[in-house]
C-alpha cells in the first residue's frame, strides 16, 4: 500500500512542477519518507534485476555474453555495490582483452574507471581514461567524457593547491565543451552542461533560465534524472531560495533511491538545510541513511562529505532527546503529581461514599422499620375500625335485647299483678312454675348468630380452610351456627378465655374445652398458628 502512495504522490508532485516555480516542500518531503519507508520494495526489484544477469554471466562460457553482462552487472552495481562494480568491472576488462576488440576494450576501461571514481580513487580513474587510445569510437562516446568531468569535478572539490584546482578547472572547462558538442543532438543535456558551466562562474540567474527551459521543453528527459534536480537545487541554494533548494534536492533524492542509488549527494544537501532550519529529526534520519547507504555501497568518496554534517546533526539531534527526554521527565513528575491527587481524591470519594452507602443503608433499614411499623399501624387501625364496628353492632343489637327484654318482664310482671288482683291465685303458681329461660337462651343464640355472621359473613368458609376437607363443621338445619362454631365467633371476637365462653353460652368449661380440642384436633395447622389464623379471619 506505501507503494501505491508513494507511486501517486510521486506523480502528482511531477505533474505539478511542470511549470511551477513555486514548490510545495512539505508534499515532497512526505513522498521521500514514503519512499524511504518503502526502500525493501525497490532493493527486491533491483536485486531481481541483479539476478537476472548474474544467472545470464554465470551460466554462460562465451566470451562475448559474459563481456556484455558484466558491462550491464557495472551499471546496475555502481551505484549501489561499488565493490562488486569494480569486480565486474575488471571482469569485463579481462573479457574485452580476451576479445582483442579496441572498442571493447576502451569501453571495458571505461567501466573501471568509472567505478574507481566511485571509490574515491579519481586520479587512478582519470589515468586510466587518459590510457585508452582517442580512436574515434572514444571521441564520440559521451560515457567517456561524462566519467572524465565528473572524475573532474570531484577532483577540483579534493585539490589542495590553488593552482592545481585552475589547472584542473581549466581541463574540465574544455571537457565540459566538448560533452556539450557531443550532445547537440540531445538538448537536454546540452542545456544542463550549459547551466553547470553558468552556475560554476556564478551566473545563477542565467543558469537558473536555462534549467527552466530544460524542465520546460524536455520535460520527459529530466523527470526521472536525478542529476538535474541536484543542479537546479544547488542553483536555487546559491541563490538563497531555500524552498525551491529543499524541494529539488527532495526530488532528486526520491529518484535516487527510487532507482537504489546510493552514491548520492542530493539527500545530504536536503539534510544540511533542514538541519539549518531547525528540523534536526529530518536531518538526523536523512543524514543517517546517507552514511548507511555509503557504507553498504563502498563508495568512499561521498565519505567525507557525509561526514562534514553527520557530528553536528548528531550533536544536534542529541541535545533535542536531551531536551524531549527533559520534558519527559517533567510530564512524568507532573503526571505522577497529578495521580496522587487523584489518588487522595480517589480515597476521599471511596470514603465519601461509603459514608452514603452506610446512610443510604440506614436510611433504607429506617425506611424498612417506618414500613413494618406502617404494616403494624394498619393492622391494629384495621383491627380498631373492625372492633368500632363490632362494637357499634352489638351495643346496639345489646340495647334492642335489654329492651325486649325489659318490655317482656314488664308484661309479664303486669300479668301477674293483674291475676294477683283477680284472685287467680292458680294461674299465677301455673305461670310462676313455667320456665322460659331456653327458650330465651335460644333467642340469645339465634341473636348473637346473626349479628355475627352480618360482621364476618365469611366465617364460616374461612373456618373450615383451617380444617381437614372431611372434617370441616356445617351448622345443623334451622342454625346459623354450631356449637364449635360459635366457640370460635367468640375466639375471633376476642373473647380467648373458656371460662368466660362457658358463662356466655351457658355451657360448663369441660364441654367448651372438648369442644376446642375436639376442633383443634381437626385444624391441618399446628395450635397456636390455628388460633391466630381464627383471630385474623
Amino acid at each position: 500500500m506505501k507503494i501505491y502512495i508513494s507511486l501517486l504522490l510521486t506523480l502528482t508532485l511531477w505533474s505539478q512542477c511542470v511549470a511551477a516555480e513555486h514548490y510545495n516542500t512539505d508534499s515532497v518531503l512526505k513522498v521521500l519518507d514514503n519512499v524511504i519507508d518503502s526502500t525493501s520494495y525497490y532493493e527486491d526489484m533491483m536485486h531481481a534485476k541483479l539476478s537476472k544477469h548474474l544467472i545470464a554471466y554465470e551460466s554462460t562460457a562465451d566470451v562475448a555474453v559474459k563481456y556484455h553482462e558484466a558491462h550491464r552487472l557495472v551499471i546496475y552495481y555502481r551505484k549501489f555495490r561499488v565493490d562488486s562494480a569494480v569486480y565486474f568491472a575488471r571482469q569485463q576488462v579481462k573479457y574485452g582483452n580476451i576479445i582483442g576488440n579496441g572498442d571493447t576494450i576502451a569501453l571495458a576501461k571505461m567501466s573501471e574507471a568509472d567505478v574507481l571514481k566511485r571509490l574515491g580513487r579519481f586520479r587512478d580513474a582519470v589515468n586510466i581514461l587518459n590510457s585508452i587510445p582517442h580512436t574515434d569510437f572514444v571521441k564520440t562516446n559521451t560515457y567517456y567524457y561524462d566519467i572524465y568531468l565528473s572524475s573532474l569535478n570531484s577532483m577540483v572539490n579534493n585539490c589542495i593547491g590553488d593552482e592545481e584546482r585552475n589547472q584542473i578547472k581549466a581541463l574540465r572547462k574544455c571537457y565540459r565543451d566538448t560533452v556539450i558538442m557531443l550532445n547537440h543532438h540531445n538538448g537536454s543535456v546540452k542545456l544542463m552542461c550549459q547551466a553547470e558551466t553558468l552556475k560554476e562562474n556564478g551566473k545563477y540567474d542565467e543558469a537558473l533560465e536555462l534549467l527552466m527551459q530544460c524542465k520546460k521543453k524536455y520535460y520527459n528527459d529530466i523527470i526521472n534524472n536525478a542529476v538535474f534536480w541536484a543542479v537546479l537545487g544547488e542553483v536555487y541554494r546559491f541563490m538563497g531560495n531555500t524552498e525551491g533548494a529543499k524541494y529539488c534536492y527532495g526530488m532528486s533524492a526520491i529518484i535516487d533511491k527510487r532507482q537504489c542509488n546510493k552514491t548520492y549527494t542530493s539527500l545530504q544537501n536536503l539534510a544540511a538545510l533542514l538541519f539549518d532550519e531547525g528540523d534536526t529529526d529530518h536531518a538526523y534520519r536523512y543524514i543517517s541513511l546517507s552514511m548507511s547507504d555509503i557504507r553498504e555501497a563502498n563508495a568512499f568518496s561521498r565519505l567525507a562529505l557525509v561526514g562534514e554534517y553527520l557530528p553536528i546533526i548528531t550533536t544536534a539531534y542529541e541535545k533535542k532527546q536531551q531536551a524531549v527526554a527533559s520534558r519527559r521527565t517533567s510530564f512524568i513528575i507532573i503526571s505522577s503529581l497529578a495521580a496522587i491527587v487523584m489518588a487522595t481524591l480517589l480515597v476521599l470519594l471511596v470514603r465519601r461514599t461509603k459514608k452514603l452507602t452506610d446512610l443510604r443503608l440506614k436510611l433504607a433499614d429506617n425506611n424498612n422499620q417506618l414500613k413494618t411499623l406502617n404494616s403494624a399501624l394498619n393492622n391494629m387501625n384495621k383491627a380498631l375500625e373492625e372492633s368500632n364496628i363490632i362494637k357499634e353492632v352489638y351495643i346496639g343489637q345489646l340495647f334492642n335485647l335489654c329492651s325486649n327484654y325489659i318490655g317482656q318482664h314488664e308484661n309479664y310482671r303486669t300479668s301477674l299483678m293483674t291475676k294477683v288482683k283477680s284472685g287467680k291465685i292458680k294461674d299465677v303458681e301455673k305461670m310462676l312454675n313455667q320456665s322460659t329461660s331456653n327458650s330465651q337462651l335460644k333467642e340469645l343464640f339465634k341473636n348473637f348468630d346473626r349479628v355475627f355472621l352480618e360482621i364476618f359473613p365469611n366465617f364460616i368458609d374461612n373456618f373450615n380452610s383451617l380444617l381437614r376437607p372431611e372434617e370441616q363443621l356445617q351448622p345443623k338445619s334451622g342454625e346459623l351456627l354450631s356449637p364449635e362454631l360459635r366457640i370460635y365467633a367468640l375466639v375471633r371476637l376476642g373473647i380467648n378465655d373458656s371460662t368466660k365462653i362457658a358463662e356466655f353460652l351457658h355451657y360448663s368449661v369441660q364441654t367448651v374445652y372438648n369442644y376446642r380440642q375436639k376442633t383443634r384436633n381437626k385444624a391441618i395447622v399446628s395450635r397456636d398458628e390455628f388460633i391466630e389464623r381464627v383471630k385474623s379471619i
